[in-house]
C-alpha cells in the first residue's frame, strides 16, 4: 500500500512536470521572450526613455539596452545607483558637470587591470540617455554609425567598439550576446 502511494506521489508529479514543461514549451513556441526578471523590469522602468532616445537619435532600442544592460548591470551598479550613468561614461576632460569616481576595471590589451577613474554623474536618469544618444551621434569616433540600418546590430555593436566605446576587448561581442540571449531585438 505504501509503494503504491509512492508510486502514485510520483506518477502525479512527473505527469505535473510534463505538463509544465508543455506549457512552458508552447509559450515559447508561440513566440514569448523569457528574460530574467531584472532585465523585464529594468526595460519596463526604462522603455519611455529608450523610446525617446531611439526617435531622437535613430538609435536602435536593442543597442541602447545592451549597452545599458552591460554597463549598469541592468540599473543596479554601484555607478547607476550613485551617479544615475546607466551607460559608463567617463568624464574626460571636456565634460563639466559632476563626476563620481571609482575603481573600475579595464582591459590593457588583453590585460585586465583595476584603476581609479571618473566618470560623469548626473541628476536625473534621463540625462544619461540623452548623453548617450549624444555622445554616440555627435562624435566623429561614431560617425558611421549614422549610415547604418537600425537592424544591423554587428554593424552597430562593432562600429561602439571600434570607436574606443570600451577598453574590453570583447565589448561588441558581449552586446551582441545581451541582445541575442534577451532577444532585445523583438522588443516594440
Amino acid at each position: 500500500m505504501k509503494r503504491l502511494q509512492q508510486l502514485i506521489r510520483y506518477s502525479t508529479f512527473a505527469l505535473g512536470l510534463i505538463l509544465a514543461c508543455s506549457f512552458i514549451s508552447e509559450r515559447n513556441q508561440a513566440g514569448a521572450v523569457e528574460r530574467p526578471w531584472k532585465v523585464r523590469a529594468y526595460i519596463q522602468k526604462h522603455d519611455f526613455l529608450a523610446e525617446a532616445l531611439r526617435q531622437e537619435t535613430g538609435i536602435p532600442k536593442a543597442i541602447i539596452y545592451a549597452v545599458a544592460g552591460l554597463e549598469s548591470d541592468w540599473g543596479r551598479s554601484e555607478l547607476a545607483k550613485n551617479a544615475n550613468n546607466h551607460f559608463g561614461i567617463k568624464s574626460k576632460p571636456e565634460w563639466r558637470g559632476l563626476e563620481y569616481c571609482k575603481p573600475t576595471q579595464e582591459y590593457n590589451g588583453q590585460q585586465m587591470v583595476t584603476q581609479n577613474d571618473c566618470f560623469r554623474k548626473y541628476p536625473l536618469i534621463r540625462r544619461s540617455y540623452e548623453d548617450f544618444g549624444d555622445f554616440l551621434m555627435q562624435s566623429e569616433r561614431y560617425a558611421i554609425l549614422k549610415t547604418l540600418e537600425a537592424n544591423d546590430y554587428t554593424g552597430w555593436t562593432d562600429a561602439i567598439q571600434n570607436g574606443g566605446y570600451a577598453t574590453d576587448p570583447e565589448y561588441a561581442h558581449k552586446l551582441r550576446g545581451i541582445i541575442w540571449r534577451y532577444q532585445l531585438t523583438k522588443l516594440p
